[in-house]
C-alpha cells in the first residue's frame, strides 16, 4: 500500500493562535515563515514572538550558531524553545522579586520592632534606677520590698 501525500496533513499554530492546515505541497513552504539568515532576522523573530528588545540580541547570538549546527528547519523549534525558556525565566524572576519585596517588608517591621524594644529598655533602666533610689532612702528598711 503506497502512502498518498495528499492525505498527510500537518497542523501549525502561528503567533496569533490561529491553526493552519498545511499539506505536503508547495503551500507548506509559503505558509511557514522564512528561516532567519542574519543576526537581525533572528532578533526580529524573537521580538515578534514576545522576547524583550533587551534580550533578543543576546539570544540571537546564541541561536545563530545552534541553527548552523542543527541545520535547516530547526529555526522554528529553536525560537519556540527560546521563547518558552524566556517565559519560564520571567516567571521565576517575578517570584524572586515578590520574595525580595516580602523580605524588605519583614526587615522594615523588625527594624521598627527593634526601635520599640530600645525605648522599652530605656524605660526599664529609668524604672530600675528609681527603684534603687527608693530602696536606699534612710527612712526605709533595707529589706523592704517595693511593689
Amino acid at each position: 500500500m503506497a502512502w498518498n501525500m495528499n492525505w498527510a496533513f500537518w497542523r501549525r499554530r502561528d503567533t496569533s493562535g490561529e491553526v493552519r492546515i498545511l499539506n505536503g505541497s508547495e503551500n507548506q513552504k509559503s505558509d511557514l515563515p522564512a528561516e532567519p539568515r542574519r543576526l537581525e532576522d533572528w532578533q526580529a523573530r524573537l521580538v515578534d514572538e514576545g522576547v524583550s528588545e533587551e534580550w533578543a540580541p543576546r539570544l540571537a547570538k546564541r541561536l545563530e550558531p545552534l541553527h548552523r549546527e542543527l541545520g535547516g528547519g530547526s529555526a522554528e523549534a529553536l525560537i519556540r524553545a527560546t521563547v518558552t525558556s524566556v517565559d519560564v525565566q520571567a516567571e521565576a524572576h517575578a517570584l524572586v522579586e515578590r520574595n525580595m519585596r516580602d523580605v524588605r517588608e519583614v526587615e522594615r517591621l523588625l527594624g521598627a520592632f527593634s526601635g520599640e524594644l530600645e525605648k522599652l529598655d530605656e524605660v526599664l533602666e529609668v524604672l530600675a534606677a528609681y527603684a534603687q533610689r527608693m530602696r536606699t532612702k534612710p527612712h526605709r528598711r533595707p529589706t523592704h520590698t517595693l511593689h
